[in-house]
């Protein structure tokens, strides 16, 4: 997917990421609490964790440019969040699709694709020692996708 980030300054970027991040936390939360299996949701939880680390990274990059972290963006950048994360994740929660394993952990792998694709646009405007992170975290990101691919083999 490519994310239309004209406009958009480094510091909503980051604001952005860490909201995103916040909504794989929410996600792997729910989901793991959800599930009956002890393996599936103990995966989850790792994964949910992971999510928290990645949120402070892009806080602490958020502060390190002078930005405080305000739990929002612009309009453009919300919109997108909406229509891409958040609206997906409520209307799984909200539908009985929440109950299938596989649909939610497709979702899982669907919502891992797109945090991968914005970190790589937004890859461009970081620094290089931000970069280095970020690489790391977008190496990660694509190691939850493959994981969530595994976690679907194994629950059903």
């Amino acid at each position: 997917m490519k994310w239309n980030l004209e406009g958009a300054t480094v510091e909503e970027l980051l604001e952005m990421a860490a909201m995103v991040e916040q909504s794989g936390f929410d996600f792997y939360a729910r989901l793991s609490a959800r599930t009956d299996g002890l393996r599936m949701r103990n995966e989850l939880k790792f994964l949910r964790d992971e999510e928290a680390l990645h949120k402070a990274f892009f806080l602490e990059q958020l502060r390190a440019r002078g930005g405080v972290p305000r739990g929002a963006v612009g309009s453009v950048l919300q919109d997108a969040l909406q229509r891409e994360f958040f609206g997906p994740v409520d209307r799984m929660f909200a539908s009985p699709d929440a109950r299938d394993a596989d649909k939610a952990l497709r979702l899982g792998e669907d919502l891992e694709q797109k945090s991968i694709d914005f970190y790589g646009q937004l890859l461009t405007a970081l620094d290089t020692a931000q970069r280095a992170a970020l690489e790391d975290i977008i190496s990660q990101e694509e190691s939850h996708r493959r994981k969530l691919g595994l976690i679907r083999g194994y629950s059903s």
